[in-house]
């Protein structure tokens, strides 16, 4: 059966111990533009048709099978005896009737989709037993050089401690990642013979093909820093550099404008629109959507949030959040995880926003914070406006109603609900309930009506009897206490 009728199998070599990264957690988990370096590699094997890879696991292999258990099989290789032993623990996991088996390092992130492509398009045709990917580096040192033969296929692969000189003067190096006849990579694995270690590698299938009369063929990798696995923190950083510039001109192709790429970081998750703007020293990060027509910054940090069209989101934080269309946040507002904002609301400098939903039209204005709160449409949340959310034990809610109005330096302590279309005075501490349409005021906040003038016969006492109010004390009335002790 030749190999482009049957479905293609991959595996991912991801039992090292990572000894130079000095980090307690397993090198393939490392963080890399907000995925870890071995998502990456399974993103670009699914972009190339191979949806669930076998991951061959070693060192810390606990965290690393539950970290891709969703997306990947995974055979666990213990003990750790070399890259040809490891490719044999994962063909156990690999379906028999796979007619090709990809094989590539789970440590080398940046390896685009269409170079697993290309192997896989080159093994189907003759029916070669290895394909290979080579790279030309301006230096050499360190890597497994590539010899070719007379056909231009692999002769060999020679290790550099076991290199002549002239053999380390060739700049084609084995970067790691092949596709093999699965049959014939089944029985070829049980002749390649330990090192004087006890490790068995890889490399020795290609002297082992040769041998058998198959051909060994090569795809050489465009950019050869694509291919470079990551060894160290050094590495790692040079690699997050390159792929988030990959992040950001995909976007622009797309048709989203960054002004200056250099100091805007994107995760590889995020999903942006046509026509949306990201301005300098913004952060994109995890699963974000950001909408068509948006503008993004300066200064802004966007993480787990979807942002609606045409919003603008200015030196603010937006985590965990939904933001609609036409919506103005900022400067430096922060809306923490849970919190929803309606329609053409605006959320001014320094407001807060927690756990809270903002009806459309609603306008939180600075100093503010909202926590643990339902707010109607078209409210008006006054300056230094409070929701005291946290009782010392437990957190409550406040409910605000459309078209509310709240006085700077309210503070509203949850239980509370405050009906549509009242308001609340300034500096009020509203502590109970305030029904549809009332006014409260004061420490704590009461109701208060005022009463419509009326005329008084003339011998009512003072000629100012007929104007008096509930708040100025007339003929035959005691006085009405101010501020908090005002009532109605």
């Amino acid at each position: 059966m030749s190999a482009q009728l049957t479905t293609p199998a991959a595996i991912v070599l991801a039992a090292g111990q990572g000894t130079r990264m000095r980090s307690r957690i397993p090198k393939v988990l490392h963080p890399l533009a907000g995925r870890s370096i071995v998502d990456h590699v399974l993103d670009a094997l699914a972009d190339a048709g191979i949806a669930r890879p076998v991951v061959v696991t070693g060192h810390g292999a606990d965290a690393v099978e539950a970290a891709v258990a969703a997306r990947a099989a995974t055979a666990r290789q213990v003990p750790q005896r070399g890259t040809a032993d490891a490719v044999r623990v994962g063909l156990g996991a690999v379906p028999q009737d796979a007619g090709t088996v990809l094989v590539t390092m789970g440590d080398a992130p940046l390896q685009p989709a269409a170079l697993f492509r290309a192997i896989l398009d080159e093994r189907a045709v003759g029916d070669p037993a290895i394909v290979l990917v080579s790279a030309v580096m301006p230096d050499a040192t360190g890597y497994g050089r590539v010899v070719r033969g007379t056909d231009g296929g692999a002769a060999a692969i020679i290790e550099e401690a076991d290199a002549d000189e002239l053999t380390r003067a060739v700049r084609e190096i084995n970067v790691g990642t092949y596709a093999f006849d699965a049959a014939w990579l089944r029985a070829a694995l049980d002749r390649v013979a330990p090192s004087a270690s006890g490790e068995e590698y890889l490399t020795d299938l290609v002297a082992l093909a040769v041998a058998d009369g198959r051909p060994v063929r090569i795809v050489e990798a465009a950019d050869a820093a694509d291919t470079v696995g990551i060894n160290d923190r050094l590495t790692l950083a040079a690699a997050e550099e390159r792929m988030r510039r990959r992040i950001v001109d995909g976007h622009m192709r797309n048709g989203v404008t960054i002004v200056d790429p250099a100091t805007t970081r994107i995760d590889a998750s995020v999903e942006i629109g046509q026509d949306a703007r990201i301005e300098p020293w913004t952060i994109l990060e995890g699963a974000t959507i950001i909408a068509q027509d948006a503008l993004i910054g300066p200064n802004a940090h966007v993480r787990e949030s979807r942002i609606g069209p045409r919003t603008h989101v200015w030196a603010s934080v937006v985590e965990g959040s939904t933001v609609a269309e036409d919506v103005e946040i900022g400067p430096f507002a922060h809306l923490r995880p849970g919190s929803e904002v309606g329609a053409r609301c605006r959320i001014g400098n320094y407001a807060e926003i927690k756990k809270s939903r903002l009806g459309a039209g609603t306008q939180q204005h600075h100093f503010s914070y909202l926590g643990d709160a339902d707010i109607g449409e078209n409210v008006n949340v006054g300056a230094g406006s409070v929701t005291a959310n946290f009782d010392g034990t437990a957190k409550h809610r406040t409910v605000i109603g459309d078209r509310a109005s709240i006085g700077v330096d309210t503070m509203m302590v949850a239980p509370v609900t405050i009906g549509e279309g009242a308001t609340t005075g300034a500096g009020s501490v509203v502590t109970r309930d305030v029904a549809p349409g009332k006014k409260v005021v004061g420490v704590p906040a009461r109701p208060i009506e005022l009463k419509r003038r009326s005329k008084v016969p003339a011998d009512a006492g003072t000629a100012d009897a007929g104007t008096a109010d509930a708040g100025t004390p007339g003929a035959g009335q005691a006085p009405v206490p101010s501020g908090a002790d005002r009532n109605s």
